[in-house]
């Protein structure tokens, strides 16, 4: 190899390592944008219309839950 192709070869592998260099940049930038945008939704307090939507739906589930228990128990005829 002569001194010309090496020194090609060093300049082709500095440019490629800063073009990775950036890109890995980049994507920093954009993990830490999503990360800050989930710590800020974590953080933020649920409205009273979420917790009257969750009580909600919790209380139609377990209702959901009994009334399947007694139509499969007086389907198998353990309730008369």
């Amino acid at each position: 190899m002569t001194m010309s192709e090496f020194d090609t070869l060093r300049a082709d592998l500095a440019a490629l390592r800063a073009d990775i260099d950036a890109r890995i940049a980049g994507l920093r930038g954009d993990m830490d944008v999503r990360f800050a945008r989930l710590e800020a939704k974590i953080d933020e307090k649920p409205s009273t219309a979420t917790i009257y939507q969750a009580s909600l739906t919790t209380f139609a589930g377990m209702f959901a839950v009994m009334v399947g228990t007694v139509i499969l128990l007086k389907s198998i005829s353990v309730i008369p």
